[in-house]
């Protein structure tokens, strides 16, 4: 309920009113539990009941792209690949996050949301957060090359027998698991943050690695989940339908149990 609460909160607010540069915000990560992660997860599912048509209309569009590539890999055979593309969105899923939290926001504030929202949502983002989506997609681009280097290497143009595969799959999975543990680390909370107003890009992911510290428990576990269910249901792209809103509205609710609209308060002034 508390989590729901802060949700109608800044949902009711949905264009925040800009943070002055005199008075910076310190923000002080809270503690949750893994119960509130799993109780955020089932949040979203509700939150995605009341937006199906544009959440899974959103979702669709990665639906394709996702589709598109697979055929590709599978078309000049490089069907190994497509398990360290798949994980390789969990790097660049932060920029797909404005769409779905204004969808989210929205049925939080009781309107319906409708696909114009989503645009609306990437329309109002500021430009840490475009900054931010350019650093991960730029870690994509370095995780396929890397990934690519690696099947040369190690597959090439041999017959793909299945202890290659399964070797390749090992190595590149350590090497994308660090990316990804970078990614979030950085990018958990600095999103939202950045989308509300409420901290700069340097600010924001500074606030972001210390609420992924401050909370040792809930966020491997909640890192885990997003990487199981994303890598699961982009190996079965029309399961992103559901995964990816569900997963974005998470996301928001967690935030705003971490760092709840009320958890803000001024920094003091030296002068005074």
């Amino acid at each position: 309920m508390q989590i729901m609460d802060a949700a109608r909160r800044l949902g009711r607010d949905e264009r925040p009113a800009s943070r002055s540069a005199a008075v910076p915000e310190i923000l002080d990560p809270r503690r949750v539990s893994v119960a509130a992660v799993f109780a955020a997860v089932a949040g979203a599912w509700q939150a995605f009941r009341c937006c199906v048509r544009p959440a899974a209309g959103f979702a669709a569009i990665f639906v394709v792209i996702g589709v598109a590539i697979f055929a590709l890999l599978i078309h000049f055979g490089l069907a190994p690949m497509m398990l360290p593309f798949a994980g390789g969105f969990l790097l660049v899923g932060p920029a797909v996050l404005a769409g779905f939290f204004a969808l989210h926001r929205a049925v939080a504030a009781g309107r319906r949301a409708a696909f114009g929202d989503v645009l609306d949502g990437f329309r109002r983002a500021p430009r840490g957060v475009w900054g931010l989506s350019a650093a991960c997609c730029l870690l994509f681009l370095i995780w396929v090359t890397d990934a690519a280097t690696v099947y040369s290497f190690m597959i090439g143009g041999e017959a793909q027998d299945v202890a290659k595969v399964a070797r390749f799959h090992g190595w590149t999975g350590a090497m994308g698991a660090v990316l990804a543990c970078i990614v979030f680390n950085i990018t958990a909370f600095a999103v939202p943050l950045l989308l509300d107003g409420r901290a700069t890009l340097v600010g924001a992911v500074t606030a972001s690695v210390r609420a992924v510290f401050a909370n040792p428990t809930a966020m491997p576990v909640w890192a885990l989940i997003l990487a199981v269910a994303v890598i699961a249901t982009i190996l079965f792209p029309p399961l992103l339908l559901v995964s990816l809103p569900c997963l974005a509205f998470a996301s928001d609710l967690l935030y705003l149990q971490v760092y709840p609209p009320e958890s803000a308060r001024p920094e003091p002034n030296p002068e005074r």
